[in-house]
C-alpha cells in the first residue's frame, strides 16, 4: 500500500468491490511481520492477520506482489467466519 509508511496488506474484499466504479475503497487484511495466533502462514511465508480488516481507499493501493492460493483464502474465511460467529 502506497503513502508515507508503505505496508503490505492482502485484498480481501476481491473482484466484488474492485470492478465497481462507485464503491471507492477495498477491504483489506493486514501482513504482518510477527507471529500471530490470529493469523494464517501462506505457502510464501506471508503471514495474514485476517481479523486485521480495513477499508483502504483504491487510490492507495501500489504495485501488486502476489497472490494467495484458494486454499489458503478457505482457510481464511474459514477462520474470519469462526470468529466472527463465536464474539
Amino acid at each position: 500500500m502506497a503513502g508515507p509508511k508503505p505496508r503490505r496488506v492482502l485484498v480481501y474484499s476481491g473482484d466484488m468491490f474492485n470492478d465497481l466504479a462507485d464503491v471507492p475503497y477495498v477491504i483489506t487484511m493486514e501482513v504482518v511481520d510477527r507471529a500471530n495466533p490470529l493469523e494464517v502462514v501462506a505457502t510464501d511465508g506471508m503471514r495474514i492477520a485476517y481479523t486485521r480488516l480495513d477499508h483502504v481507499p483504491k487510490g492507495c493501493l501500489a504495485e501488486q506482489l502476489g497472490e494467495v492460493s484458494a486454499s489458503v483464502m478457505e482457510t481464511i474465511n474459514r477462520r474470519l467466519f469462526l470468529v466472527i460467529t463465536t464474539n
